[in-house]
This record gives structure tokens, sequence and C-alpha cells, in this order.
């Protein structure tokens, strides 16, 4: 088949050349999902309290963009701040990451979340957002000025003005035209943008994905899982709170309850899902966990084996309260959760012996066998009426057996000597629980 032209010779093969030309032009100069598709893009959203849990988060999510071959990661931020110690943590999950991190404030990223914000390659403000306030606790010389440094240089490191992200750490800090001594700095988008402390200011996370010509469904969505989510919220102190009250509560209502039961299932499950969720999160290790156990473990031998309150009972509260004060990352907060587990837990088991009484833990704690003069017991009382006594030991006494004494077993110890089982004994003393015998041949020899 002959392709037949029309016209003036190779016109339309000129046009055609041309048309092909300016396509390839407008390809390479205009946004091809600029980097979301060809190098690819994730997002990842950090909301509420910076915590170890969100530290773990973060770097799993980092983790899993690098194994996608991502090279571009949105960072959204909407935090009212949490612990120094994960906050400096993410920071510097984010300043060693070689991926290209934007980070975009949406609404809030005050204290621990403003050092989030700035530690971003690209960092960008939603309008009507704020930054800022960074007020550590406690208000300590040393802990404002280490973290006051740590704002100071990842600015810098990010060229962005050290002595803004400083101040909004340090009180004491003045920055011309943008805050003076005595208060902290706050910034607004528009005020980031206008002191070129942000890199720019939109409407939203869509609008900035608009502008570089990518949407949402260009972008890989990392976001917590199902059990990530559940830590979370057993994590929040007043779920913490109720889950080892619960625990502690239901363990004392399965001692007081014959059997193993409901009260002790609970009791194991709430413990059980507290440690889960802590362990995860990375608030602690199995370390805590064991000397957690342990402590319950003391105490229970102090109540069902050795009488009394003593070393044993003491040492057991000491390890559950030591192990519960390191669990949570802040002293203040460790010392409010243990002293609300107390009070809820002696409300609590003051309730359970109020409704069931207290019988069930006496029993436990209580010899059910009688030791009468009928089973052959002999009491202490009547113990010193057995000086002189004779018997014989039913027993090898080495130095210590037993006898029978007017057909009574007894306890007794010799002064040092052995004597072999079924040896004639006669009682020298008996004081208290202490019988001491020697052999009657001895006696005799003694007389002659």
């Amino acid at each position: 088949m002959t392709f037949i032209y029309r016209g003036k010779p190779g016109i339309k093969f000129h046009k055609i050349i041309l048309i092909f030309c300016m396509l390839l032009f407008l390809f390479l100069i205009l946004p091809n999902n600029a980097e979301a598709e060809a190098a690819g893009a994730a997002h990842i959203r950090l909301e509420g309290q910076v915590d170890p849990g969100q530290a773990s988060f973060l770097s799993r999510a980092l983790s899993e963009a690098r194994a996608e071959g991502v090279e571009v990661v949105i960072i959204e931020i909407d935090s009212l701040g949490g612990f120094v110690d994960s906050a400096l943590e993410m920071r510097d999950l984010l300043l060693r990451e070689e991926m290209r991190t934007i980070t975009f404030v949406d609404q809030r990223a005050w204290s621990a979340g403003a050092l989030l914000a700035i530690a971003g390659d690209e960092f960008y403000m939603a309008s009507g957002s704020s930054i800022g306030a960074a007020e550590t606790r406690p208000q300590e010389e040393k802990y404002i000025a280490a973290f006051s440094r740590e704002f100071a240089a990842t600015a810098e490191r990010q060229g962005r003005d050290p002595d803004l992200a400083a101040a909004m750490v340090d009180i004491d800090m003045a920055v011309e035209g943008a805050v003076d001594e005595g208060r902290l700095l706050s910034l607004t988008a528009g005020e980031a943008e206008a002191l070129n402390f942000s890199d720019g200011s939109f409407a939203d996370l869509d609008d900035l994905l608009a502008e570089r010509g990518w949407s949402r469904t260009d972008l890989i969505l990392l976001e917590k899982t199902f059990l990530e989510t559940a830590a979370g919220f057993v994590t929040n102190p007043v779920v913490t709170v109720l889950l080892l009250s619960v625990g502690l509560v239901a363990l004392v209502g399965e001692v007081l309850v014959p059997g193993f039961g409901l009260s002790g299932t609970v009791g194991v499950l709430s413990l059980g899902i507290f440690f889960s969720a802590y362990l995860s999160q990375g608030y602690a290790g199995l370390g805590l966990m064991a000397l957690f156990l342990a402590g319950i473990l003391l105490i229970v031998i102090e109540v069902f084996i050795i009488p009394g309150f003593g070393i044993t009972g003491i040492g057991g509260l000491t390890a559950v309260l030591t192990s519960l004060f390191f669990i949570f990352p802040d002293r203040a907060l460790a010392l409010r959760i243990i002293v609300a587990v107390m009070v809820l837990s002696v409300l609590g088991v003051f309730l359970l012996i109020k409704i069931f009484g207290a019988a069930g833990l006496w029993k436990k704690i209580s010899l059910e066998s009688s030791e009468t003069v009928e089973e052959g017991y002999i009491s202490r009382a009547a113990r010193k009426e057995l000086e002189g006594k004779k018997g014989r030991a039913i027993t090898p006494l080495r130095p210590s057996g037993t006898a029978e004494i007017e057909g009574r077993r007894v306890d007794v110890v010799t002064e040092g000597d052995y004597i072999e089982k079924e040896t004639e004994i006669e009682i020298l003393s008996s004081k208290g629980s202490r019988v001491v015998v020697k052999k009657l041949d001895d006696n005799k020899n003694k007389e002659e």
C-alpha cells in the first residue's frame, strides 16, 4: 500500500517533526508527577503526643518508605508536644535520612512537635497553623540550655535561623523583630514565612501537593497498624491507671474467691495488655517486665508462705514500684500514675472485702488443720511438765529428731550427741519449743 502526500512535497512531514518536538519539550518541562510517580513519594502523619510510640512508628514508616524505593517523604505534623527523649530520637531519624523529607504543619507544632517540623529538608505550614512554645518541664537551666541548643543546631543544619529556633525554648532569648526577652517565641504560618523561617505556607496539604503537580492518590500512605493504634490507646495515662488498678485488684479478688476463675483471668489479661503495649511501643524492655513479675512473686510468697510482712514483702513491693517508675518516660508522670494506681487498688480491695468478705483470704493464709491432743500434739504450756520424763527416740537424733513421750510425739534435740533410733531417752529441760534430751544410760551413770 502506497502513502500519497497531497499538496507541496515535505510540508506534512515537517509539521509532524515540529509537533513531535513540541510534545517532547512539553513532556520535559511540565511536571509528570514530578517525584511522586517517577521517584516515588510517601506520606506519614504524626498526630498527637510525641512519645516512644510515635518514635517507633516513624522509624518503621521510614524503613518501609526506603523499601518501596521512595525518594521523597512528606511528614504531616499536628502535635502539642511530648517527651524530649522521643523528640530527639525522631529528630535524629529525620536528619540522618537520605530520602528528602518535607515537613508540613497541619495545625500545631508546639514544643517537641516544633523540633520535628524544623528537622525537615523542606518545611511548610498550613494557613492558620502555629509553631513554637517549646517550654521545658521541669524549667531548670540545664534542660533549657540543652533543649534550646538542640533547636538551634537543628535549624542551623537545615539552613534556618538558629536564634529564632532557640527563642522557642529559652525565655531569656531576644530576637529583634520577632520576640522580646521574657517571652517564648511562637509563630503563625504567615510570621514564619515572613521571617524566612519556613519555606512557605499553603491552605492545606492538598494545596502543597497541587503546587507540585501531585495528588494524594500519587502518594504511598504509611499509616499506623491496628496494633500500633491499640498500643497507643493503652499507653494513655488514664487507660494505664485503669488497667494496672483492675489487674492488681482482680488478682487480689482471685485470692478472695476460691479457684482460678474470672477474677484471675481478668487480672492476668489486664497486666498482660499493659506490658504488651508498653513493650511494643518501646517504653520498656523485658528487664522491667521481669522485675515487676518478680515483685508480684515475692509478695505472693510473703502472703502465702512466709508469715507476717517482712523483708520478702517489702522487697516485692519495692520491685513492683521500681519497675513501674522506670517504665514511664517522665518522673512526674510516673509518680502520678503510681499514686493513682495505689489509691484505686486500695479502694478496690476494700470494696471486694466488703462484698465477699475476707474468709477466702484468711483460708489461704491460715492452717486448715488443728494441732489437737487427739492428733498427738502437745501444747507449749504442757511441755514444761515433760522435764524428767522418759521415753524413746522414734527417729535418729542428729542431734534433732522425734521422740515418743508417754504415747505422744515430741520434737526433741540432744546436747550435741548422736542418739540412735529406739534408744531410751530422758528429758533434761523444756523451754518453749526446745526440748533437750539425753540417753537414759548416761543419766544412770551420772547418778552412780
